[in-house]
Parts: structure tokens; C-alpha cells; sequence
């Protein structure tokens, strides 16, 4: 029987699109097959308020990407196919604070250093050593990263037999709150750096991210940060050109029906508008687990504790609440010029009420003293927005069900106002005169939007002990390989989790190996 690609990617993300990109380059034939009638998936950028005016719907900033090694190496042949990054070569965030000048990330750690201080120079010490630290860390941190996950026992048996590493291992097990309790002494530096680290939609007290702190620091400014010229869906749209370019397809409009497995093998795709498609080598599925092994697949060809395991596979209660304005100009924030320039701010009140924030969640309730995040890309990009006016994005986290039985779609107006007035509490410019037009998406319609951004959730999965690394998506499947043979498993669900780091190439590369190319 013929076929029709060498591989079979299902889901258009750019994890997919790495994947079908890396595969290419090794001189492969892709299809990339997408339910959506677009492609890009998390990085998707849309005009939903007004034309001319292009929003990231979901992810915006581009920095563990530029610590992925293979990506590097594609990303100059990317620059032909419209991939043009423009980095944040001075402010890369900022935290307006209600009290005091605020505080500045800048790339260079020595200012950051500078911008703490103003605080506490205790505290900028204890940030300037984590920093150093990771120098000897950072190849074991990439090659960790961008590889399938080590068995569990791997990081404690390396670290288990020193005093220095038991005190590391140590910190890894801390709680967010802790691990700021325990290293930083100003309650605004302790503020900055626990809303910096709740970002991948962990919770304050949840153990075992203290490992977090000694990545998330020196990271920043080791690797940069970085947004595509034109918006977040540039990355995945050079990388479809790419496959394109090389000789394959990438279909949207139709998505995966079924796996179709033959003689034990995984052999092609059916689509949901009836066609087949035939794999001479592999099929891929970047989706969660839940669909790929509860819906795509035969349940035939799966065991009862896989079954379990991907039936109990979490997204966790977290979900994203995002309202996107067009303005006539961006944000200018009490703090001053310097913080009114850079182009990205969390604001967070305290650690306390960081910490009710969240208790918020697990009731059930939207949060009724709301932390933000603001971005106005096109302070860093202006071709985001018509000559002279700008984008906006303000967003927080939620309970993506409420208790109460309520829909987010009845009540998305009444808390986009509450966050608009957050931010008014900060700047001196945001009134309804600067406003041109809104538009808010709530844990329910991102869902609606992406099937695998799940009541809302940006992470592929809840990052929790039981669903990172080597549990991850679910245990006896880290590696990338599926429940049978010729099928591999890429996207945000796997490791390393999510976020833009077109970690799909890693999933290519243990196919390459496999096929000996």
C-alpha cells in the first residue's frame, strides 16, 4: 500500500511544527495535520479587537526556546521563512509596586542587582549568588531539558553523597513561599520573586519547586527574552514554511480521528473528515494524553494501568483570564519612565495576598484582590498595531470552574473591569479615553478554541511530582515512544512541560535515532 508521508504529525502547535520541521531536516516527508483552520496552537496571535491590532492569545514570550540547542541551529534557515526575534536587549520586566521606584529585571544582572538593592542589598547578594551558580549547572540544565527525562533516583543519587548537594537537594523540595522566605529578607523582593515563580501555574505552598528559583534567575539573563517581529504565530508560521519548503504538507481544518494501527503497528492517521492518511515510518501526536490514548487510539492495544493513568492525568483547577485591549498608547506607570518602558509587569501586592489569590482558587471564587500581568508588546514590536497606537494584554489567574455553578461567560465583563482597575491603581493613563476596543478570553473560551488547553490551562498538564519528568505524560511513556510501535508522543504534555521551547525536536531527534538517520 503507498503511502503518503514518511511521518504524520497530528496537532499544528509549534511543538508539532518543530517536530515535522526537525524531521524534514533530516530529509524526511511530514504532514502536519491541524483540527483548527489555523496553526500555532499556544502561540497563535489574532486580530480580536480591532484590525491591524494583533494580539498573542496565549504565549508571548519567547525565552527557554533560545536555550534549546537544536533550535538554534534551525532558527538562521527559520529567518528565510519569516522568523525575525527582537530581543529586550536592556528591561526585560517589570514590578510596579505601590511604595518605592518598583523593580526592574533587567538582561544585564548587574542592574538587576542594582534595581534590588534599592530594596535590600542582602537581597540582591542572595540573587546575584543563585546567578552565579548556575554556571555550574547550566550544561547538566540543557541537557536535561532538551533530552527524554532520567528515572526519578538519577538527581538524588548524584547529589545524595556530599553535604552541598544534600543542601541543594533540600532547597529543590521547597514550596515557592518557602524557598523566598528562607532567601530574601525585603518583603518586596520576597513579593517579586514569589510572583515570578508561581508562573508555570504552581500554587505558593506546593513542595518541590525550589529548583525552579536556580533556573528561573540566572535564565532570564543567560538566554534572553525575545518576541517574533509580527507576533507570537510567526514562530509557528516559519516553521510550516520550513516543512513546506522541504516537501511537506501541513493540513488545517481537518484534525485526528483515529490512530490507525495494523498488524501492531502504528501505520497512519484518519481525519475527521474521512480521508486516510498513510505513514511509511512513524505517526506523531503532539496532543494531551487524554486524547491521544482515551480517543485516538484502540483501547485494545492498551494496558488497564495506562488507561488509569491517562483517565487521572490533571490539568490541575488553574486557568487563565486574559483581556486584550487596542489603545491609543501604552501604560504609563506611577513608578516612572523606566518602568513605563518596559514592555512587560507583574504586579503582585504582597505575599500574603498572593497567597489568597490562591486560596481564592481552590474555593472556587474569582479572586477578589487579583495579582496582574500586563504586556505591551508593541512597545518592544510596533508592527503589532497601527502607526502610533498599541496592544495591550492584562491577565491572571483563575479557577477555571466556579463553585457557585456560574458560567465564566456571564461574569467575563464584570472581572476584566476589576483588572482594568487593578492597573489604574498603577498608572495614570489607563482611562476609558485610551481605550479602543476589548476583548476577553476566559478559561471556557480558550478551551473552546484549543482542545488541549484544557478549563484554560497554558501547561500541557498540572506540574506536579506525579506529572514531571519521568511520570510525564504518564509513567512508561516519558520517553517519547507510545503504546505501540511507530508512534511518538510530543507537545506541552511531555517533558519538559509547558511553555515556547519547541521541545518537539526532541521527540524528532529520538525518531531519528530510532530509524538509525
Amino acid at each position: 500500500m503507498s503511502c503518503d508521508a514518511d511521518i504524520i504529525v497530528i496537532g499544528g502547535g509549534h511543538n508539532g511544527l518543530a517536530c515535522a520541521a526537525q524531521l524534514a531536516r533530516a530529509g524526511l516527508s511530514t504532514i502536519v495535520v491541524e483540527a483548527n483552520d489555523w496553526i500555532g496552537g499556544a502561540t497563535g496571535t489574532h486580530e480580536v479587537t480591532l484590525p491591524g491590532f494583533k494580539h498573542d492569545l496565549y504565549g508571548s514570550s519567547h525565552v527557554w526556546i533560545h536555550a534549546n540547542p537544536y533550535f538554534r541551529e534551525l532558527l538562521p534557515e527559520l529567518a528565510e521563512f519569516g522568523l525575525d526575534y527582537i530581543w529586550a536587549d536592556d528591561a526585560i520586566t517589570g514590578h510596579p509596586t505601590a511604595n518605592g521606584p518598583g523593580i526592574i529585571v533587567y538582561r544585564d544582572v548587574e542592574r538587576t542587582c542594582e534595581s534590588i538593592a534599592r530594596y535590600s542589598a542582602a537581597d540582591a547578594q542572595r540573587y546575584r549568588e543563585i546567578y552565579d551558580g548556575f554556571i555550574e549547572i547550566r550544561d547538566g540544565f540543557v541537557k536535561g531539558m532538551f533530552s527524554p527525562p532520567a528515572p526519578p533516583s538519577y538527581l538524588p543519587s548524584a547529589m545524595e553523597n556530599s553535604s552541598e548537594g544534600l543542601r541543594m537537594l533540600r532547597d529543590y523540595n521547597l514550596s515557592a513561599r518557602a524557598f523566598v522566605e528562607e532567601n530574601f529578607e525585603h518583603p518586596e523582593v520576597r513579593n517579586v520573586i514569589l510572583g515570578w515563580a508561581l508562573a508555570p501555574q504552581i500554587t505558593p505552598d506546593q513542595e518541590a519547586v525550589g529548583q525552579t528559583f536556580y533556573i528561573m534567575i540566572p535564565g532570564l539573563h543567560e538566554y534572553g527574552q525575545a518576541i517574533p517581529r509580527g507576533g507570537s504565530q510567526m514562530l509557528s508560521e516559519a516553521l510550516a514554511g520550513y516543512v513546506r519548503a522541504h516537501g511537506g504538507q501541513v493540513l488545517t481544518g481537518t484534525g485526528a480521528d483515529a490512530i490507525l494501527v495494523e498488524d501492531g503497528t502504528a501505520r497512519g492517521v484518519r481525519l475527521t473528515d474521512g480521508r486516510e492518511l498513510r505513514a511509511a515510518k512513524a505517526v506523531v501526536s503532539s496532543l494531551d494524553p487524554k486524547q491521544t490514548f482515551l480517543k485516538l487510539i484502540d483501547r485494545a492495544y492498551l494496558d488497564e494501568a495506562t488507561v488509569r493513568n491517562a483517565e487521572a492525568f490533571s490539568f490541575g483547577a488553574i486557568g487563565v483570564f486574559r483581556a486584550h485591549y487596542a489603545v491609543n498608547e501604552p501604560p504609563r506607570f506611577l513608578n516612572g519612565e523606566e518602568m513605563s518602558a518596559t514592555a512587560f509587569q507583574r504586579i503582585f501586592h504582597s505575599v500574603a495576598e498572593t497567597c489568597d489569590h490562591y486560596a481564592d482558587i481552590a474555593l472556587g471564587v474569582p479572586p477578589k484582590n487579583p495579582f496582574i500581568w500586563t504586556a505591551c508588546w508593541t512597545l518592544q514590536d510596533p508592527s503589532r498595531a497601527p502607526e502610533g497606537k498599541h496592544t495591550l494584554i492584562i491577565d491572571t489567574f483563575v479557577p477555571n470552574r466556579l463553585a457557585d455553578g456560574r458560567s465564566w461567560d456571564a461574569v467575563k465583563d464584570e472581572y476584566a473591569a476589576l483588572l482594568l482597575k487593578r492597573l489604574r491603581d498603577y498608572t495614570d493613563n489607563m482611562g476609558d479615553e485610551n481605550i479602543l476596543a476589548s476583548y476577553v478570553d476566559t478559561p471556557l473560551s480558550i478551551e473552546r478554541a484549543n482542545a488541549c488547553l484544557i478549563g484554560g490551562a497554558s501547561t500541557g498538564g498540572e506540574r506536579t511530582l506525579s506529572q514531571t519528568g519521568y511520570f510525564r505524560p504518564v509513567p512508561g511513556y516519558s520517553q517519547y515512544r507510545g503504546p505501540v510501535p511507530g508512534l511518538y508522543l510530543t507537545g506541552a504534555s511531555c517533558h519538559p512541560g509547558g511553555g515556547i521551547t519547541a521541545m518537539g525536536m526532541v521527540t524528532a531527534n529520538e525518531i531519528l535515532d530510532d530509524l538509525d538517520q
